[in-house]
C-alpha cells in the first residue's frame, strides 16, 4: 500500500513538471514572437480630445526591449504641445508572461512576498491595472483607472509593425465614451 502511495506521488509530481515545461515552452514561444517590435519608435502625431474639443500635437518616443529573460520592457514618452505650452509623460513597464498563450501581465510592484505583480487601482489610488496582450502583428497596452468618484479610465495603446516601425493607435476612454483619440506612424530609429 505504503508503495503504490509513492508512485502516486511520483506520477503526480512528473506529470506536473511535464505541464509545467510545456507551459513555459508556450510562454516562451510568446516572449520570442514580440522581437520584431524591438527597438526605439519615434514619431509625432495629432491627438484629439473630444472631451476638451481641441486637437493637439504630440510627439511620441516608444522603446520595446528584452526584460532579464522574464519579459519585455514597454518605455514611452509623450510630449503634448498646447497653449504655447509642452507637458511630457512617460512610464515604463515590465510584462510577463501571464500563463495565457499571448497575455502578458504587468510587473509594477512588488507584492509582500517579493514577487512582481500589477499594481490594483481600487487600493492604490492614481495607479492604473495595466496587462498586454499579442495580437498578430499588434502588441496592445491596456490601462485601467479606477477615478476616484467610482468610474473608469482606459488607456489601449495599440502597436503594430509597419515597414518603417511602428504604427500607432491610442484611445482614451472614459466610462466607455471615447474621449481621446491618436494615430500616428513611429519611424525605426538606430539606438
Amino acid at each position: 500500500m505504503l508503495l503504490s502511495k509513492w508512485w502516486l506521488v511520483v506520477f503526480l509530481v512528473m506529470t506536473s513538471l511535464f505541464f509545467s515545461a510545456c507551459d513555459s515552452s508556450k510562454r516562451g514561444l510568446s516572449i520570442e514572437a514580440l522581437a520584431p517590435f524591438y527597438g526605439t519608435f519615434k514619431g509625432s502625431g495629432r491627438g484629439s480630445s473630444i472631451e476638451e474639443g481641441e486637437v493637439s500635437e504630440r510627439d511620441l518616443t516608444v522603446t520595446i526591449k528584452p526584460w532579464e529573460e522574464r519579459g519585455f520592457t514597454v518605455d514611452w514618452s509623450t510630449i503634448i504641445y498646447r497653449d504655447g505650452r509642452e507637458k511630457e509623460t512617460s512610464m515604463s513597464i515590465d510584462f510577463y508572461p501571464s500563463g495565457r498563450p499571448g497575455i502578458f501581465a504587468s510587473a509594477m510592484r512588488q507584492d509582500v512576498f517579493g514577487k512582481t505583480v500589477p499594481y490594483n487601482p481600487v487600493v492604490e489610488e492614481a495607479h492604473p491595472y495595466v496587462w498586454a496582450s499579442l495580437e498578430g502583428e499588434t502588441l496592445v497596452v491596456n490601462a485601467l483607472y479606477i477615478r476616484s468618484d467610482g468610474g473608469y479610465e482606459m488607456q489601449i495603446y495599440k502597436r503594430s509593425l509597419h515597414e518603417k516601425g511602428l504604427s500607432l493607435e491610442f484611445e482614451r476612454m472614459k466610462n466607455s465614451e471615447r474621449v481621446t483619440q491618436i494615430s500616428s506612424l513611429l519611424e525605426s530609429v538606430a539606438e
